[in-house]
């Protein structure tokens, strides 16, 4: 008696999961790559950011596109400024001090609005290798540089 309690145990908690498993994946889900932010939207998610309120932000992408909280999580912090740093990429007002920043310093307004268009229409490879003949930095250190743009 006691290994039919036993199968009857397994066969419940198998039922179970499948259970689980098929609710979950019948939930329907926002493709984060589908959703357009029109720019009331986006102006309304900086200015909450901008004040601190990055929960607010979120719930208030999620409220208008249905996102997950993980992607909508994503763009909110891919919306609003760095602390420490302006809105339009790394800070590059303060004294270098490294050697990669000595290079960095280097490159001026014209390149960083460059860089900026490449980044926005989607070719961070020509980004990267933009940077690395501009400054001769490693390709981590590009990389870096164009992901903080």
């Amino acid at each position: 008696m006691d290994i039919w309690f036993w199968v009857v145990v397994v066969v419940g908690a198998a039922l179970i999961a499948m259970v689980l498993v098929g609710a979950r994946r019948s939930r329907s889900r926002v493709d984060p790559t589908q959703v357009t932010i029109d720019a009331a939207l986006a102006g309304r998610i900086k200015a909450l950011t901008a004040k601190g309120d990055k929960l607010g932000a979120v719930k208030e992408l999620r409220a208008a596109t249905g996102l997950g909280l993980a992607d909508a999580v994503r763009i909110v912090e891919k919306m609003s400024p760095a602390k420490g740093k302006p809105a339009g990429g790394p800070d590059l007002s303060k004294a270098p001090q490294t050697d990669a920043d000595r290079l960095l310093a280097g490159i001026g307004p014209d390149h960083l609005d460059e860089l900026r268009s490449l980044v926005g229409a989607g070719q961070q490879i020509q980004a990267i290798k933009r940077v690395r003949e501009l400054t001769g930095l490693g390709l981590k250190e590009a990389k870096d540089f164009v992901d903080g743009l």
